[in-house]
């Protein structure tokens, strides 16, 4: 049987070595950082929009926002709209009543990585 080099044991080790150091990729998730109205908010006027803005940049493509009332009806007034700066997610509303509204996002990281949420808000007065 034939036994490896010293040479090859070597550059076996060199190569093991060489992997073990290489830099690892961040992985950068796109998690929020602020939403407008703000989670569990209670809000006095009517907003025309919600806008979420997330720590690391969204793919426009896979973005998704959208405001349902308490009855589970679709409140957002188009489509969600992605900053410039690709940190911002914004979609407008149609005129709101007094109640409970659900936004539910979902977003991929420019890193290919998707994550998902959702939130509540109250509009004050009576229904």
């Amino acid at each position: 049987m034939n036994k490896p080099s010293i040479a090859t044991a070597i550059l076996l080790g060199a190569a093991i070595a060489a992997a073990g150091a290489r830099p690892m990729r961040a992985w950068a998730h796109a998690f929020p950082s602020g939403e407008e109205p703000k989670v569990g908010s209670t809000v006095a006027a009517a907003p025309t929009q919600v806008m979420i803005t997330f720590d690391n940049p969204i793919e426009a493509l896979f973005a998704k926002l959208q405001v349902t009332d308490d009855t589970g009806n679709d409140v957002t007034a188009g489509a969600p709209v992605r900053s410039d700066n690709k940190l911002e997610l914004s979609v407008a509303l149609k005129p709101l009543k007094p109640g409970d509204y659900h936004v539910k996002w979902s977003v991929v990281a420019e890193d290919g990585h998707r994550t998902e949420g959702s939130y509540l808000f109250t509009l004050a007065g009576s229904p």
